[in-house]
């Protein structure tokens, strides 16, 4: 009784120690399963698109608006009444041509006044110099007299002078744009009359960036034209003329001025706009054409290099590639080097991309 007693003592208590065991070891082949599977990541959406080679990479546009050479207020530098104030406004002017005359009789008056008061102290230094010779006056009544001899000369001068301000003539070629006052006004010296813009050479001005600013060298310009809305289909070639050197504060702009040639029957004045075209010479031969890009298509690897997301077209999973880069121009930048015609890249969610990852791709 006392063995048989023991063995089932010993039977009782191995069966759960065994169970136990077992789920031990069934619970370690389920884990050494589950490490040994190949982890597996969902394909993820993405946008692509296919590049195309571009082959004006190097033509900007830019928008321009036509100034004048110079603008100017035209003013009496003498007071008096006008009586003569044939321009209009919008009208077209020669150089030396009439622009506004004052009443000029005070004036005439003053010269008849002064050239008689020179006359005579002529005559009178005349004969102050024979007396001096003659030794029969002193010396310092011939400076008396030649002193008012000079006197008078100043105030003929002077006479003169106001009387020629009596009239405004065209300093240039130009357009009247504005016209202050009405005939037969009195005026003090100084009102402005007329305004005026100089057409002898119509200039466009254009606002560029400074990353192109810095760029575009005189060397590296081929050629610039500019078409305008008034003259459809019609292309006028531009010559540089004169560029801001501070930028603008909002903007980082500069300005860049340039002149029309060949405009002759063309009205075309200063408020109008124009389309203009800057073809710029690329730096080697190899860089000539490239590829447009979305800004956000391109990510940067930690030592700052440009890298984009090629797609394998059959498998469609992406492999970095780095690229050579161009100008930013808006939300686009050119890539010179490291694509072909025809491959797709991702355009969005590059940095949430890893090498050789598959995507599905949305054009």
């Amino acid at each position: 009784m006392l063995k048989i007693s023991g063995k089932n003592r010993i039977g009782r208590l191995s069966a759960p120690v065994f169970v136990g065991a077992l789920a031990l070891l069934l619970a370690s082949c389920q884990e050494q399963e589950v490490a040994e599977a190949p982890e597996t990541v969902a394909p993820r959406p993405a946008r692509v698109m296919v590049v195309s080679e571009v082959d004006d990479l190097f033509t900007r546009d830019f928008t321009g608006r036509v100034d004048a050479v110079q603008t100017v207020d035209l003013a009496f530098r003498v007071s008096g009444q006008l009586v003569e104030l044939p321009v209009v406004e919008g009208q077209r002017i020669a150089k030396g041509d009439l622009i506004a005359a004052l009443d000029p009789t005070d004036f005439q008056n003053a010269v008849r006044e002064a050239r008689v008061n020179f006359e005579q102290k002529k005559k009178d230094l005349k004969r102050f110099e024979t007396l001096k010779d003659k030794q029969v006056i002193s010396e310092g009544k011939y400076d008396g007299a030649k002193t008012a001899f000079d006197l008078a000369q100043v105030t003929l001068d002077k006479a003169e002078q106001n009387l020629g301000y009596t009239k405004i003539l065209a300093p240039y070629d130009a357009i009247v744009t504005s016209r202050s006052l009405d005939n037969y006004t009195i005026i003090n010296a100084g009102t402005s009359i007329t305004r005026l813009q100089d057409v002898s050479e119509v200039r466009i001005n254009i606002n560029v960036p400074e990353t192109l600013f810095a760029q575009a060298t005189e060397t590296a310009i081929l050629n610039m034209s500019a078409e305008f809305p008034s003259h459809p289909g019609k292309v006028f070639p531009l010559e540089y003329r004169e560029h801001s050197t501070e930028a603008d504060k909002v903007a980082q702009t500069y300005r860049v001025t340039l002149a029309v040639k060949d405009v002759a029957g063309y009205n075309i004045i200063p408020g109008m706009t124009a389309s203009v075209k800057v073809k710029l010479d690329a730096l080697d031969e190899d860089h000539r054409t490239a590829f447009f890009v979305p800004t956000s298509a391109v990510g940067a690897l930690p030592d700052k290099s440009p890298y984009v997301w090629v797609v394998n077209k059959d498998e469609k999973r992406v492999d970095r590639r780095k690229v050579k880069l161009g100008t930013v121009l808006g939300d686009y930048i050119p890539v010179v080097t490291g694509l072909q015609d025809g491959e797709m890249i991702v355009t969005a969610g590059v940095s949430h991309l890893s090498e050789n990852q598959q995507i599905v791709p949305k054009l």
